[in-house]
């Protein structure tokens, strides 16, 4: 089954064209953003025009091509004089202190929740 995180990545209007030349490199980028678990990619959800991509039980390896394409624009974006307000990436793992977090665009809607208790019953 393999370690798997749940990732959001919210990208302002003004950077929404940029992103999508990035996924028209790769197909299976794309693909990953469109349909693995969660809702995929949306619009207009914090701003109109913005894009939404949310992916739940996803692989996130930096040894793949798909995650090394988001997280290099992601990145450079980052870096970028006005890219911190343009961009919100988070990634939460499996385990408790695995986050990441880069940007503030639309920060004070997606933002990170308090942990919860999970049970498993045995019996």
């Amino acid at each position: 089954m393999g370690y798997r995180s749940q990732v959001a990545i919210a990208i302002h209007p003004d950077k929404v064209a940029d992103f999508l030349a990035v996924l028209s490199t790769s197909k299976e980028t794309l693909e990953m953003c469109q349909g693995w678990g969660g809702k995929g990619i949306q619009t207009g959800i914090f701003t109109k025009g913005d894009l939404f991509i949310e992916m739940d039980d996803v692989k996130w390896y930096e040894s793949f091509r798909e995650v090394r394409i988001i997280n290099d624009f992601v990145a450079t974006t980052c870096e970028a004089d006005d890219g911190w307000d343009l961009v919100r990436f988070i990634r939460i793992g499996e385990d408790y202190d695995d986050v990441q977090v880069c940007g503030e665009y639309a920060s004070e809607f997606l933002c990170l929740a308090p942990s919860s208790i999970h049970v498993e019953e045995q019996f």
